[in-house]
């Protein structure tokens, strides 16, 4: 998934910069990046895992005064998890230094590179994002030109920030399928990938940007907006609101955290048969999803574990192996709570099973004499081309195995996963059905093309 952030105008840049990956760690933890200007100069810095290894390291990034910034996290899904692939990407050509940093997964990434590989261009990363920097340093023209050019050839999805001197321009792909939102702090000017990064840093969120729209920031001010592409049907990643983005964002038009509690209410329509003791949420994850079922169902709200907050996300680590020892670690069961009882748990999606499998082992070891599992998304069956780290269908469990086999690979009572329907009336900002969501990994029906080439490294 990955985060990103840019600021402008700011003689705290690359601290409130900083700030602002921290708030967003949670969609990378492999590598952080920032790259900070002072309209003379450019400089990047770069470290494997978390944003607070620049301060471990002793980088004194502080002391590099600009008043422009970006940054990024970053969350492996088309290149190798590595120093040479952390983000921003900076780059000396014909327009100046310039550096960009990416949120998403470029799906004609290998087509566009062997056409640069004639041109003569050389590549220094296994990254996708290093063709649209070779497409900039061959294009001529105003920057804002140039940009709209070379973005027009790409397919996929993306959400940009772009870095030159004391310029800072945010784009995102024509079908809007990651994230990117615009704030102002003071007279400053602020892209990221969550509201919730600006909100922190004492900014104010404005709107999100329009799908195919390129906004260019320079001295505090909207320099230009327009759209590179005129946006057919926008097709925004609906696993936002389900999993990765935090609780406390506004994304698409409406509150993570309501959206996730709708998820539970709804879940509880379908789960009028079901008789229970307790509701336990799987920490952090379930939380609001096991809200609205509580209040559906009238079952009272229990916590039932004691999460590690020293332990990362499972579901993103880049290795199965490291998925298996960070679940094991991760949560630990209030035996007092869940002894003897028969529960619902919830969590927000079931991908490979490795985490709920340990789980739910751990609370039938304590006790529990019931496991009716929730999970507030439909059962994910394929692939994602547009940056989320599902690498082919034999990795997801809903993919191939039946309904009877998952309840039984998981020693479990019973299985509900919220429907499509009523996901979709969840995620959606009115009582209107939105129907703008991409939906592929629980339909197999993608909204663009996917070249035979798409390939994807986890």
């Amino acid at each position: 998934m990955c985060g990103i952030i840019g600021i402008e105008n700011n003689d705290n840049a690359a601290v409130l910069v900083l700030a602002g990956l921290i708030t967003l760690q949670h969609r990378g933890e492999e590598s952080a990046g920032i790259t900070v200007s002072d309209k003379k100069k450019m400089k990047t810095f770069k470290t494997m895992g978390l944003v607070t290894e620049f301060f471990n390291k002793g980088m004194e990034i502080s002391k590099f005064i600009g008043t422009a910034a970006i940054g990024h996290v970053r969350y492996t899904t088309s290149a190798k998890s590595s120093l040479l692939n952390a983000q921003p990407f900076q780059i000396n050509c014909i327009h100046g230094n310039i550096a960009v940093a990416h949120n998403g997964n470029i799906t004609n990434f290998l087509e566009i590179k062997h056409k640069l590989l004639k041109k003569g261009a050389i590549f220094n990363h296994t990254s996708d994002t290093e063709i649209l920097l070779h497409i900039i340093a061959m294009s001529k023209g105003v920057l804002s030109n140039v940009i709209k050019k070379s973005i027009s050839d790409l397919e996929g999805a993306f959400s940009l920030v772009i870095l030159k001197d004391k310029i800072l321009i945010g784009a995102r792909d024509e079908n809007g399928f990651r994230p990117l939102v615009l704030g102002k702090i003071n007279n400053s000017y602020i892209f990221s990938s969550e509201s919730a990064a600006i909100e922190v840093i004492g900014g104010k969120y404005i709107r999100d940007v329009n799908p195919g729209e390129i906004i260019v920031i320079e001295n505090g001010q909207i320099k230009q907006s327009f759209l590179y592409k005129k946006s057919k049907k926008q097709n925004t990643c609906i696993f936002e609101q389900v999993y990765f983005s935090r609780s406390d964002s506004v994304m698409f038009g409406k509150s993570v955290k309501e959206a996730r509690v709708k998820m539970g209410e709804y879940l509880g329509y379908q789960m009028k048969n079901i008789k229970a003791d307790i509701i336990i949420p799987v920490p952090e994850t379930g939380y609001f999803a096991a809200v609205g079922l509580s209040r559906t169902l009238a079952i009272p709200l229990e916590i039932g574990f004691v999460r590690n907050y020293y332990v990362g996300r499972s579901f993103i680590k880049p290795s199965q192996k490291l998925r298996y020892l960070a679940a094991k670690l991760k949560f630990r069961p209030i035996k007092e709570v869940v002894y003897g009882k028969k529960i619902i748990l919830v969590d927000d999606s079931i991908v490979r099973g490795t985490t709920s499998k340990i789980l739910i082992n751990i609370l039938r070891e304590n006790g529990v004499k019931e496991i009716h599992f929730a999970l507030s998304c439909p059962p994910i069956i394929s692939s994602c081309y547009y940056g989320i780290d599902t690498p082919s269908k034999e990795y997801l469990i809903a993919a191939v195995n039946s309904w009877n086999e998952i309840i039984k690979y998981l020693n479990i009572d019973s299985l509900t996963f919220l429907n499509l329907n009523n996901l979709i009336k969840a995620c959606s900002f009115s009582n209107e059905k939105n129907d703008f969501f991409c939906t592929s990994c629980f339909t197999e029906k993608y909204p663009t093309k996917i070249p035979k080439s798409t390939h994807i490294i986890s």
